[in-house]
């Protein structure tokens, strides 16, 4: 597993090359990796946005049914969601409904959770003691019966 320091923005650029490096190394085609290029950097954007500082760690997997995939692992020190579900909704924070003006501030479209979920198979978020870890999985071959957006 590979781990990067997330603090400020610019740290997006270390792991978004790695993880187009692991995706190809995996067999991902050119889109594959731009997706999981686009993952890695919604999950730096919100750590350096709402968690403080943390990290992301990539690491190759392997499923019998799916063969190959990328684990992506983000971890922040921020506090823990509010609500979940309102946080996955395109344009909404897990307060809800993000103002306009505050994105255009913010740099973004507001849609990176949203993002995250519609480029991978699975997404699981979990507590930790210092505060909150996000991880998602890409495979080669989709899951049976994956979401399909």
């Amino acid at each position: 597993m590979t781990s990067f320091r997330i603090r400020e923005p610019l740290d997006v650029y270390a792991p978004r090359h790695a993880v187009a490096v692991l995706g190809a190394e995996l067999g991902f085609t050119s889109t594959g990796r731009a997706e999981l290029a686009i993952v890695v950097s919604e999950l730096c954007s919100n750590i350096v946005k709402y968690g403080i500082c943390g990290s992301i760690e990539l690491s190759a997997i392997h499923d019998p049914t799916c063969g190959g995939g990328v684990l992506i692992i983000a971890r922040d020190m921020g506090p823990p969601f509010r609500n979940l579900a309102m946080a996955l909704q395109d344009g909404c924070d897990d307060r809800g409904p993000i103002d306009p003006g505050e994105l255009l501030r913010r740099g973004g479209l507001g849609i990176g959770l949203g993002a995250v979920v519609r480029l991978t198979h699975s997404l699981e978020v979990l507590s930790d003691p210092e505060g909150k870890r996000i991880q998602v999985v890409k495979y080669l071959v989709p899951p049976r019966g994956a979401r399909s957006w």
